[in-house]
């Protein structure tokens, strides 16, 4: 039997004492035992250590289980019962092994936060590295700080069922808002949806939170016409709309008046390939402008590269031709184009074409 067994077994016969003092002194020196060289302590050596301090950390104030819990929560293979036990305890004691114990696994962490207070929630969000079935819990049960540390967690990873209640959660929350569409692993649909959503302000907050990444993302996006389109459809050959808008770029023949031209002759495949080729955008942005029924994101898509005011408004005319818009509701798009900066559209679309490469990486 080790020397240091035999003196555990010896401190073990000291917790029949029942004075306050002697079993933090106790708790003190066993702790400080098992921190000199955790990593070479044998099995049967740290179930004796996890018996003394698990057996005597419920006889000790909350101070010393607080220590307790800062000082092991570093080690890789400190008693699991002990660390759950502090894991449970009240928020003081329970957030450094939260914050920081490898030895709490997802099934620990999801138990914990289906049975804790949002305080023991949050230290969890915090975790340099938490699994898609914690954030799960998190998201269901968490409040707006807890959101709030997992939004800004690069560490977290989430399900697509847990990243789209994130945003349903969201939705009426500002800053969450900005924290979420700001993360790299966001889905394209989800941030796109978020963006189109939130008020005029918001989006420029959104586009002001993510200036940084927007210079080195545009600057890598495609130049290459034809490759560019490939891209967008993976490997698949381009559609005949494409080849032809292809054709119209490559004699210098693809503009505003060409645009104007297909939308009037009700060429849709063509003017959705020619107007996401113009503004280098994705087609299923494009499309999915094309199709809303208020037709804002056009508006936006269209500001970006400048489009002449009477151009677009028989563009917007044209494609709400066969659609219930109001004549009233045509007039306050117009006015928006009008008004709307194209530096801010332009922003807006270098947003978009940052979520769009960031999901493709």
């Amino acid at each position: 039997m080790s020397e240091k067994l035999s003196h555990l077994e010896g401190l073990a016969r000291l917790t029949r004492e029942n004075s306050d003092e002697s079993r933090q002194n106790l708790l003190r020196e066993v702790t400080d035992m098992f921190m000199e060289t955790p990593e070479t302590l044998n099995e049967r050596e740290l179930a004796y250590f996890g018996d003394i301090m698990g057996g005597m950390v419920g006889q000790v104030e909350s101070m010393v289980r607080q220590h307790l819990s800062e000082t092991i929560s570093s080690v890789s293979n400190a008693p699991k019962d002990l660390v759950l036990s502090l894991a449970n305890d009240e928020v003081e004691v329970a957030l450094p092994v939260l914050r920081n114990s490898a030895v709490l696994k997802d099934e620990d962490l999801v138990s914990i936060a289906n049975s804790q207070s949002q305080e023991h929630l949050k230290a969890i969000a915090g975790r340099e590295s938490v699994g898609s079935t914690v954030t799960d819990v998190l998201v269901h049960k968490g409040d707006n700080d807890v959101l709030g540390t997992l939004a800004d967690n690069n560490g977290a990873e989430f399900s697509r069922g847990g990243m789209e209640k994130f945003f349903d959660r969201a939705k009426d929350n500002d800053d969450l808002s900005v924290s979420l569409v700001k993360r790299a692993d966001v889905p394209t649909d989800l941030a796109q949806d978020m963006f189109w959503r939130v008020s005029s302000a918001m989006r420029e907050r959104i586009l002001n939170a993510t200036e940084g990444v927007e210079e080195a993302q545009v600057d890598a996006l495609l130049e290459e016409a034809e490759k560019w389109f490939a891209e967008q459809k993976g490997s698949a050959a381009l559609t005949p709309a494409e080849k032809f808008i292809v054709r119209k770029d490559k004699m210098g023949q693809l503009d505003a008046a060409l645009l104007l031209s297909l939308i009037r002759e009700d060429k849709v495949p063509e003017f959705i390939a020619g107007l996401a080729r113009y503004a280098n955008i994705s087609m299923d942005v494009v499309r999915q402008a094309f199709f809303d029924p208020e037709s804002e994101k056009l508006t936006i898509i269209c500001k970006s590269v400048d489009i002449d005011f009477d151009v677009f408004g028989e563009i917007v005319y044209c494609v709400n031709l066969n659609a219930d818009t109001e004549d009233k509701d045509l007039e306050a798009l117009l006015g928006v184009y009008q008004r709307i900066e194209a530096k801010t559209a332009q922003r807006t679309m270098r947003f978009l074409r940052t979520r769009l490469n960031l999901q493709s990486q």
